[in-house]
């Protein structure tokens, strides 16, 4: 937990729509994490509604290693900081661990035996427009088919959003490096020969 002592939450800020955030520091202008590796893309982005024209995605990210340990440490963060500021934040309390545990939606999903899967949000315009790149340094556009891709992330953890008496950290994508997966033939020509 040393990584995350400069972190803090605002006060609850309430928008014209009713919906209650604070925002997350930790002592920059930005939270910001880049991957140091490749991420698969199980599913390409969507929303919940299924509409084509929303530009606000969900994108989940399969999770290396050192992704999964770095988000499982923001979620045990979350939740102790919330329990210490539950009456400042949630105007009840004071909360329990428990409480907060129940409430409170971690970062990362996990089913089964696959890796955990990161949630994120992506934006296709605005002024939170993901940016996509290639490893030459290039601007690319969005890849058609996000299965047959891995992507390094640059994201933007932002602030907590409280719905009710649920919670979670909002986590933007700022940025993707893109690398196409190989489309090539697998065997060699000794295999398409054969041996007699």
């Amino acid at each position: 937990m040393a990584a995350f002592n400069n972190w803090s939450l605002g006060d609850v800020h309430v928008n014209a729509k009713g919906a209650k955030t604070c925002q997350l520091s930790d002592g920059t202008p930005r939270v910001l994490y880049t991957s140091d590796a490749y991420c698969t893309v199980p599913f390409p982005p969507s929303n919940f509604d299924k509409d084509p024209l929303a530009t606000r995605l969900n994108l989940g990210l399969r999770t290396t290693p050192n992704l999964e340990a770095f988000f499982d440490g923001v979620d045990a963060w979350a939740v102790a900081y919330l329990v210490t500021h539950s009456e400042r934040i949630f105007k009840r309390g004071p909360l329990t661990f428990d409480q907060v545990k129940e409430s409170y939606h971690p970062m990362l999903t996990r089913n089964a035996d696959y890796p955990p899967l990161l949630r994120t949000k992506l934006d296709t315009s605005g002024r939170r427009l993901c940016k996509f790149w290639t490893a030459d340094r290039q601007k690319r556009d969005a890849p058609e088919d996000w299965r047959s891709c891995e992507v390094r992330p640059q994201l933007h953890l932002s602030h907590l959003w409280i719905m009710g008496r649920e919670c979670g950290i909002v986590c933007n994508v700022d940025a993707l490096l893109v690398q196409e997966t190989s489309s090539a033939f697998p065997f060699g020509p000794a295999f398409i020969g054969g041996d007699d």
